[in-house]
Parts: structure tokens; sequence; C-alpha cells
């Protein structure tokens, strides 16, 4: 029997390999960012409302400041997961990837231009690290770098941007449970995502497989297993090293599914940049 600590590390690890693999996914199917992230939330949204309707558990009261911040933060996590894709689609899983994980240190820069928070040697240094790994990703001589992969890794960035604003923004909103929480983000989110729906073409069968995978599995479950892995577990260095599965695991499946081996440039650079936001989780 497992004891609450290795259930909640178990289920941590679980939501990290589920969140390394949406790479594979993206790349599997055949169309616009736009086009899978609106099915992303709308399957994620269904399952969330379907478990609330479960669960009898549909009341969701909403203080007056709180509705703004949710409108803003449900359009704030489209463009997060959209950018995040079409760097996926323009360059590898690894700087895709990588870049995307620059997000723990503009959450320290945007702490400090939005919340007067103080920043400590520790964020400079996090900062510095985060933004030397970019520049080395891009900047080095490699042969394999091309102007698609340059705006790839700048679309990663883009997303990480996105991704540091929505936690803010998430973190201002109280008084609401987390399952409401993503409920009504992601229901923002398909609405803001519903005119591309509406003009795209109706993808197939097996897409549509895919596409409820990415909806169910990536999104509600896996954030479900986070955030009950988040309550059992009481060591937060722990789950903050555990979260480098995540990036970890997306360049060892594009490896073994995609073929996509890191260059020396994406690997020193990643490293950097891994280093950077580990200095920010465990502090």
């Amino acid at each position: 029997m497992l004891s609450k600590d290795k259930l909640g590390y178990l289920f941590i690890i679980v939501a990290m390999l589920i969140w390394g693999s949406i790479g594979l996914f993206v790349r599997w199917l055949p169309y616009p960012s736009e086009l899978i992230v609106f099915y992303r939330v709308f399957f994620a949204f269904l399952f969330l409302l379907l478990m609330s309707v479960y669960k009898n558990d549909m009341q969701i009261s909403l203080e007056k400041n709180n509705k703004y911040l949710l409108i803003v933060s449900g359009i704030v996590l489209s463009l997060n997961w959209v950018f995040f894709f079409q760097a996926i689609k323009n360059t590898s899983v690894a700087s895709a990837t990588l870049s995307y994980y620059t997000s723990p240190a503009l959450l320290v820069l945007l702490s400090i231009l939005f919340l007067k928070e103080r920043l400590t040697g520790r964020g400079v240094i996090s900062l510095a690290l985060g933004f030397l790994g970019i520049f080395i990703m891009i900047l080095i001589p490699n042969k394999n770098i091309t102007l698609e992969g340059i705006t790839g890794i700048g679309y990663g960035l883009i997303a990480a941007f996105c991704y540091a604003l929505f936690t803010l923004l998430s973190k201002k909103i109280d008084g609401i449970s987390v399952r409401h929480l993503t409920l009504v983000q992601t229901g923002i989110s398909m609405l803001i995502l519903f005119p591309f729906a509406w003009q795209g073409e109706l993808p197939k069968l097996s897409s549509l497989f895919l596409l409820a995978i990415i909806g169910i599995i990536h999104t509600a479950l896996a954030l479900i297993l986070y955030l009950k892995g988040l309550r059992l577990s009481k060591v937060q260095r722990d789950v903050g090293i555990l979260s480098y599965l995540d990036p970890l695991s997306a360049i060892l499946f594009a490896r073994v599914f995609l073929g996509e081996i890191p260059t020396i440039s994406t690997f020193i650079g990643g490293v950097l940049i891994l280093i950077s936001s580990y200095l920010v989780i465990v502090e």
C-alpha cells in the first residue's frame, strides 16, 4: 500500500508523462493550431461539465472582480496553447518545449512588474540563465537551424509569456474550486476559438479520437492528477524536481516516435533553461 506522499508523487509523475507526450499528438494532427486547441478545450470542457453534473456540483459563485479575471484568463489560456502548438509545428519538439519552459522565469518578471514583488538574487540568476539558454539555442552556429525553427522558438517564448500571465491571473482568482475554475476557463477559450472551428474543416473520425485524448487525458485528467498529487505531497522541492519529467519526457518521446535528435545548441540552451526554472520552482 502506497503512502500518501508516494501516491502523490505517482499522480504527479503520470501527469508529467501525459503532458510530455502532447507534442506527438500535435504533430500527428494535420490541422491548424487554433483548430486543435478548440477541440482540446471543447472535450476538456465537456468532460469537466459531465463530472460536475455527476457530482451534482454545478453552483459557481463569483465575485465581480473574478468575472473579469476569468474572462481574461480564458483568453490568455487559449493563446498560450495556440502559440505552443504552433511552436511544435514550426520547430523540433525539444526546442518548442524548452523555450516554453522559460515560463517560470517570466512569471518572476511579471510578479515584479504587477505584484510589486522584490527581485531576489535567485530571480536575477533565473532570468539571466533562461534568456541565455534561448540565445544559445538560436545563435550558436547550427546548420540545422532555419528561419522556421527560430520562428518556432519565438512562438514558444510567446506561449511561455501567456502561460506565466495565465498563472498570475489564476492566482488572483479566489473563492472557486480548481475544477470549476478550469471548467469556466476552458469554456471561455472554447467560445473565443469557435470562429476558427466554424471556418475550418470537420476533422476525420481518427483525428477526433486524438483530439478527444488531448482534451480529456492531456487536459482534464492530467490536471486532476497533478492537483491531487500536489495535495498529497508534502515536500514542494520534490514536486518541483518531478516537474522536469515534462520536458525531458517530451524530448524522449520525440526521439523515439518522431526520430528527432536534439542539437548541441538545443542541449546546452535547454540545460540552462531547466536550471533557470529549477531556481524558481524550488525556491
